[in-house]
């Protein structure tokens, strides 16, 4: 227990906590929720203090606290974050979804880039790109004091309240559209452009660099011992990747948490930014990079549907498992809130199509199983990731009837990891090992589930049917914006 890791992954719904032994085992997982404030302004926000809160909470019962000998961090990407330089926060934190820019502010803004913004950054213009909230502070922080720093991940806010350094990992940087990310470094007529100072940005660090030792009143608050290493960490995609074991080149996957995405591990020559999806910077090597497709629903749909019909969600699977899937079953759209790929539609929708009055609870349940299974498939193709297996982690994941689901609507193995919820913290803790003088044990190859080819016929004919629905969709928010 002399060198157990603390890994602590800040998501955008809750803050978990995974003690692991120093070959890897996993020892204890602790939680605390965090809440979302969704304003009539399309605004998402968080209130960075939570995040303080949560972990105190969530470390308040976990065994072993002594025996921790380094803290590492993954967490949400692309939020921005103001604090005090004593780490207050000046604002609520706006997360990624956050969309109080409409299209008409988004592309004025984007008016104003550089001409060569792409290259520079590695992706075309994107509306989450924290760049655009920098250039109208005023819409998300306004009245700011002179003494400010500028965050944009997560577990950036809680490592500087726990070292009093700011620092950030290279693929969080990558969605601010302020990194150069051939030179992993801020580009300074991008800062110009945004109207930000170098100095107000944290300094951009390998994911496992040491941000600092643990400074002696946050080890009290959190009943761990000062003066531990805390390792910079990376954001959550990155940490998902090395989860999945798909930090080599070539290897895919797909997370599915309250959102998603599929995403590979490429070397720089070969991923050739800008592509037509997103590249992030890799966590720790400066030749290799992380392609990624993320869409905006997965998990919170089947939440959704729960909240509206007043049943758990446990209880929506069991009855989607003995609905009939016939044909006539009803088709869904998981747009709930927009879309970012394989196309990015803020004004696009969810909807439900071919309901008949004999359809109950379970056929809509199973009809958004496959809806999201369709949105993968979608998101697979259209951004021509390397061929099965497939690995999915992500709590989303955890459901066999989904797992059915996936393997069938993929047509591909899929493999699923055993502790699916918790690949972003093991692949913080594999980010760091080498540094950390962890020898970790190999991992068990996951368990692979093969497609039903029983019904790949009719499976094709209703993704043709969610591909046309789809275009429907988009068409019809345009008419009626």
């Amino acid at each position: 227990m002399s060198r157990a890791v603390l890994a602590i992954d800040i998501g955008s719904s809750a803050l978990k906590a995974v003690l692991f032994s120093q070959d890897g085992a996993m020892l204890a997982t602790r939680s605390a929720a965090i809440s979302t404030v969704s304003g009539a302004d399309r605004s998402q926000t968080q209130n960075p203090a939570d995040w303080w809160a949560a972990l105190v909470s969530a470390l308040a019962d976990m065994p072993h606290r002594p025996d921790v000998a380094a803290l590492v961090f993954t967490g949400s990407m692309q939020n921005l974050i103001v604090l005090s330089p004593e780490g207050e926060a000046l604002a609520p934190a706006a997360l990624y979804s956050d969309r109080r820019l409409d299209e008409v502010e988004i592309a004025a803004l984007e008016a104003r880039l550089p001409g060569d913004y792409a290259k520079r950054v590695g992706n075309r213009p994107d509306p989450a790109h924290t760049i655009f909230k920098l250039m109208r502070i005023d819409r998300f922080a306004p009245d700011l004091p002179g003494e400010h720093r500028f965050f944009f991940g997560a577990k950036d806010a809680v490592t500087f309240r726990l070292t009093g350094r700011a620092v950030i990992d290279p693929t969080v940087a990558s969605t601010t559209g302020l990194m150069n990310i051939a030179e992993r470094c801020w580009d300074a007529g991008l800062l110009a452009t945004a109207g930000v100072e170098a100095s107000r940005l944290p300094e951009i660090l390998p994911a496992d660099a040491i941000v600092g030792p643990l400074r002696a009143e946050a080890a009290a608050a959190l009943g761990l011992v000062a003066g531990i290493p805390v390792f910079n960490g990376a954001g959550d995609a990155a940490a998902a990747t090395w989860g999945a074991a798909a930090d080599e080149p070539g290897r895919a996957y797909a997370y599915l948490g309250t959102t998603g995405w599929v995403a590979a591990t490429l070397t720089m020559q070969d991923a050739a930014p800008p592509r037509d999806i997103y590249t992030l910077a890799d966590p720790v090597h400066p030749d290799r990079a992380i392609i990624i497709s993320p869409f905006l629903t997965a998990g919170a749909a089947m939440d959704w549907l729960a909240e509206i019909t007043g049943e758990s969600v446990e209880a929506l699977l069991e009855a989607a498992a003995t609905a009939d899937d016939a044909r006539a079953a009803p088709l869904f759209l998981p747009y709930l809130s927009g879309e970012r790929a394989p196309f990015e539609d803020q004004r696009v929708r969810g909807a439900f199509l071919g309901l008949d009055r004999t359809h109950g609870k379970g056929a809509m349940a199973r009809a958004v199983l496959e809806g999201v299974a369709f949105a993968i498939r979608h998101n697979l193709e259209t951004a021509g990731l390397p061929p099965s297996p497939l690995t999915v982690i992500g709590g989303a994941a955890r459901d066999a009837l989904q797992r059915r689901t996936l393997a069938g609507v993929l047509k591909r193995e899929i493999a699923f990891p055993d502790a699916s919820q918790e690949m972003t913290a093991l692949g913080a803790l594999r980010m760091i090992a080498a540094k950390a003088g962890l020898s970790l044990a190999a991992m068990d190859a996951p368990p692979v589930l093969a497609p039903d080819t029983t019904n790949t016929e009719r499976c094709d004919s209703r993704y043709e049917a969610y591909l046309a629905a789809s275009r429907f969709a988009r068409e019809q928010a345009r008419l009626l914006t």
